[in-house]
């Protein structure tokens, strides 16, 4: 069996993709792509439990099971191909053990794999994903300009990256099996990321047909931000924009 992972980035329509693949599933098993049900919280929920227990994250819940039971259900798995998503299985980048676990295991059952990341311009990511991670409770020091600082002098806070370049070949060193990247505001502009990631996937065209009238999910205005966004923008573009370009262009 090929799989399909995809590993997000956070805040580039992944909680759509999670909860159409999801919605879908039975027409997607009927052209021979699985969506495994092991590692999600709900009907519309991507595979974050599974993510959860190889990053050692504290909200792993054996109940919702974990790498063992998606081996036991991919055995009894008919259709060549599956499909997974989760935003925080990007996260592995900081966590090689809990990256080497899965593809191991995975190939060790005789699955080939394949990762699907898109990317946003740098500046309208960092202002979402610091909303999405205040309204989780996460509170960094200095706040939002904190945030920005980070990135600014490492590239990174924490397992999050704004040096893109960086994020891949940290990840390409740790995984032999191939990384696909795509860029986020070029597939909204052309028509949206769910139809984009759906045609990736081999859906069928009725399928990605579908995709283009599926509600974006998830969606908020920066407004924490709003106030350090002239200045912050500026130096986040002139810091990365033009080489997260070459990447995505690469």
């Amino acid at each position: 069996m090929h799989l399909f992972i995809h590993i997000g980035d956070h805040k580039t329509g992944t909680t759509s993709i999670q909860a159409f693949l999801r919605r879908q599933a039975g027409k997607l098993a009927s052209v021979g792509i699985n969506v495994p049900t092991t590692g999600t919280y709900s009907e519309e929920s991507g595979h974050h439990n599974l993510a959860f227990q190889l990053i050692g994250d504290r909200r792993w819940n054996q109940t919702h099971g974990g790498l063992d039971e998606l081996v036991a259900e991919l055995r009894c798995c008919r259709q060549p191909q599956a499909v997974m998503s989760c935003e925080d299985f990007s996260l592995l980048v900081a966590h090689p053990e809990g990256l080497k676990r899965l593809e191991s295991t995975l190939q060790a059952e005789g699955h080939t794999l394949c990762w699907l990341m898109f990317l946003r311009r740098v500046d309208d990511y960092s202002e979402s994903l610091y909303c999405e991670l205040k309204r989780h409770g996460f509170q960094p020091r200095l706040g939002y300009p904190g945030f920005v600082l980070n990135f600014l002098l490492h590239g990174r806070y924490h397992s999050k990256f704004c040096d893109y370049d960086a994020f891949v070949r940290e990840w390409r060193r740790l995984s032999a099996s191939p990384l696909h990247l795509f860029d986020y505001d070029q597939a909204v502009s052309d028509g949206g990321v769910l139809p984009r990631f759906l045609a990736e996937i081999g859906a069928p065209a009725s399928l990605v047909e579908d995709g283009t009238t599926h509600p974006v999910l998830n969606r908020r205005r920066e407004l924490a931000t709003r106030h350090f966004r002239r200045l912050f923008r500026a130096l986040l573009m002139a810091r990365f924009h033009r080489s997260n370009l070459r990447v995505l262009q690469a």
